[in-house]
């Protein structure tokens, strides 16, 4: 493979200990008493608007408000990001072999601030966040917007992704291999059923199935 595309939230980074503190912290603001991780996990289905609404019962409260706060407590939470494991050893690696690096997010630009903070963006050629796309995945117009940017053909090409929209939107692009890792928000079921190429269930295990095709 010449490039290899990453999804970040869920494949790279590991962002549940702060997606469970902001929303924590929210409802014990506005309720008294935080949500329990497993009312947090069952909300997260939606946009941000979706998930506060469900999630806060403080009816007197302008939802405005409650939005507002979110996105402050939002831009906090990301001091919990950190890297899965062998993440941070992985990706020099590629870029020693050759490989082009490049993310796809449905996340917003501050993910690139991330990607600098933990110590990681100097390896990717080129990050698309929903800033950079009308249409996100599993759209594939942001991977076929690296596509352009490196200049390799879609038969040069994997993806590694952690949700469905992740692996259908390579498959939507003819990438040669969509990559599922388990360890993120996706269910192994629902993976499966996307058709990725290969499943991975962790981030070392990537160099095993760049260069040779394993049957589910």
């Amino acid at each position: 493979m010449r490039a290899v595309i990453f999804d970040l939230s869920g494949t790279l980074l590991d962002v549940r200990e702060g997606i469970f503190w902001q929303y924590e912290q929210l409802t014990r603001e506005f309720d008294g008493a935080p949500a329990s991780r497993k009312e947090i996990a069952e909300a997260m289905h939606g946009t941000a608007e979706e998930v506060v609404r469900a999630l806060v019962k403080n009816e007197s409260v302008p939802f405005k408000e409650l939005l507002d706060r979110h996105e402050e407590l939002r831009n906090q939470s990301l001091e919990h990001v950190q890297l899965y494991p062998g993440v941070g050893e992985l990706l020099p690696i590629l870029r020693r072999v050759g490989a082009r690096l490049a993310a796809v997010t449905t996340d917003d630009s501050r993910s690139i601030a991330t990607l600098e903070n933990i110590g990681i963006k100097q390896h990717f050629d080129i990050v698309v966040t929903s800033d950079h796309v009308a249409n996100l995945k599993p759209h594939p117009e942001g991977v076929l917007r690296v596509l352009e940017h490196l200049g390799i053909p879609a038969a040069d090409v994997a993806l590694v992704g952690d949700t469905t929209g992740d692996i259908i939107a390579g498959k939507k692009a003819n990438v040669a291999k969509t990559i599922a890792v388990t360890h993120g928000f996706g269910s192994v079921d629902d993976l499966k059923e996307a058709g990725p190429t290969h499943l991975i269930d962790d981030i070392p295990s990537l160099l095993d199935v760049l260069d040779a095709r394993v049957e589910l």
